[in-house]
């Protein structure tokens, strides 16, 4: 089997329309090895990214034998969800800082940077997002202020791991980073 990143290349690219934080791309692409071409290929791309594509951070907090989750209002899906903490990195911030304050403002979890251990990366939709996101476990850290919710943010709450495992088995979370 032939792995040439060079097979599919793309043409052109447009910008369809961007928002503070995202462009979204019309890529016209063609794949050399079979002739198959699409000329709106949809690409979402963060605005700030990082080395390799890491746009964004996910923090799996873990207190006392208990995980922490968020109930967050997800306007595309037009539903709540259970997802970790999680957020855009900032330009010229690293990942760890990153997901040391989206801890803080989600959670009210203060936390340094020796509480947080590195569990790689993921990404989210690779056939749509040009982004990674640097998954992050926190241990060692405790609540220490109240959290300022961002819009949809609701709840925070810990869990369990068997309330946790019975949460994924029941579709109660959804989010591909959580």
């Amino acid at each position: 089997m032939d792995n040439n990143d060079q097979d599919v290349v793309i043409v052109s690219r447009r910008v369809a329309c961007e928002n503070s934080k995202l462009f979204v791309y019309f890529d016209d692409i063609i794949d050399k090895k079979t002739g198959d071409r699409v000329s709106d290929y949809i690409v979402v791309a963060p605005k700030h990214s990082g080395d390799d594509l890491v746009t964004g951070v996910a923090i799996l907090p873990i207190i006392e034998h208990h995980v922490g989750l968020l109930r967050v209002y997800r306007p595309a899906i037009r539903a709540f969800s259970w997802e970790i903490p999680q957020g855009f990195i900032d330009q010229g911030e690293s990942d760890v800082s990153s997901a040391l304050r989206e801890l803080r403002e989600e959670t009210g979890i203060a936390a340094v940077s020796d509480d947080l251990t590195s569990l790689g990366f993921v990404t989210p939709d690779a056939g749509i997002l040009a982004a990674r996101i640097h998954l992050f476990l926190a241990m060692g850290c405790s609540v220490t202020q109240h959290n300022n919710p961002e819009m949809g943010l609701r709840d925070f709450c810990f869990f369990s791991f068997v309330d946790f495992e019975k949460m994924i088995m029941h579709s109660e979370i959804q989010a591909m980073s959580t």
